[in-house]
């Protein structure tokens, strides 16, 4: 005597195959759209990176290059030390575009660092896209 799969459970295991292909698919063509047409959040677009950081014990200059592929608008840096977080200098409502591939120098002015101290310098985007990075300063 042969036992085989009753016919009801065949048929949800088909049913079943069947969603899942049918999800599959829906996810795979709604993000094959998404790259083709260039739509979706730009939060999860922009990539941004501080490059470099130097200081000549007057001006501050950021290096920001755009590592992503939609164009950045870079709206504040953030300087702040890295021991306890006290804020050295903020430079807010900037509006400086970057293109995809593109390095942004910006000089920060009147800046007063520590020899030998640490700090954080963080830029942010308008989308809220950030990239920070430690600088130690030494005369």
């Amino acid at each position: 005597m042969r036992k085989a799969v009753s016919p009801v459970i065949a048929t949800l295991l088909l049913i079943l195959i069947a969603v899942a292909a049918a999800v599959l698919v829906y996810v795979w063509v709604t993000g094959y759209a998404a790259s083709i047409t260039g739509t979706g959040t730009p939060e999860l677009r922009e990539r941004i990176k501080i490059e470099a950081v130097s200081y000549d014990g007057e001006i501050l200059k950021v290096y920001i290059r755009n590592i992503g592929d939609t164009k950045v608008t870079i709206d504040a840096i953030y300087v702040t030390h890295a021991t306890n977080g006290s804020s050295v200098t903020v430079a807010t409502n900037l509006s400086e575009d970057i293109s995809p591939g593109d390095v942004l120098e910006k000089d920060l002015t009147d800046v007063s660092l520590d020899p030998g101290e640490t700090y954080i310098i963080k830029a942010v985007t308008e989308n809220g896209v950030e990239a920070a990075v430690s600088f130690s300063y030494s005369e």
